[in-house]
């Protein structure tokens, strides 16, 4: 378990499925997480399933609030081991957007993947309509690198693809006070 500020961050276990299975009821929230709405019970519990078996390539946790509550999932999936980089991703529950437990979790994600899976760089992408989740990452760091222009096709929409990441370098110079002394 990771412990943050406002969240913890948990391994995902099979009677999460209901809960994640409701989130991927929400058409916004889905369509900013993959876009599979609707998905059923039984491909949300294998998906789930799958989030529960970390790996060397595959890193995910639940975002849990200080009363339990989970609220969203936090991931990175590794490249190359010699290139030492993650593609990050996260979704939280619509209930529980703009109060801060994504910027929270991010950071404490990436306090993770730089000092314990000494990780150069991280990397993500973010439609461009998502304005909230990029304030989010700049918050935390991450810098625009480029832009995949109409690269999506989103409720009727041509979106960007808006490419972010931030280096190791940067993050513990943000970070110095919260840096576990090596």
């Amino acid at each position: 378990m990771l412990v943050g500020e406002r969240v913890r961050l948990r391994t995902f276990e099979i009677a999460d499925a209901a809960t994640v299975w409701r989130w991927y009821q929400d058409h916004e929230f889905s369509v900013l997480d993959g876009n599979i709405y609707g998905a059923s019970l039984e491909t949300i519990r294998a998906f789930v399933q799958s989030l529960g078996s970390p790996s060397f390539s595959n890193v995910s946790f639940g975002i849990e609030t200080e009363d339990g509550a989970l609220i969203g999932l936090i991931r990175l999936k590794r490249g190359a081991p010699e290139d030492r980089y993650a593609d990050f991703g996260i979704a939280i529950e619509r209930a529980y957007w703009s109060r801060g437990y994504g910027t929270d979790a991010t950071r404490t994600i990436l306090k993770f993947a730089f000092e314990e899976m000494n990780l150069h760089r991280v990397s993500l992408g973010v439609l461009d309509y998502n304005t909230r989740a990029q304030r989010c990452y700049e918050k935390c760091g991450f810098r625009v690198e480029g832009r995949e222009r109409q690269a999506r096709f989103r409720n009727g929409h041509w979106c960007d693809h808006i490419l972010m990441g931030i280096l190791r370098d940067e993050f513990l110079a943000l970070n110095q006070d919260q840096v576990t002394p090596g």
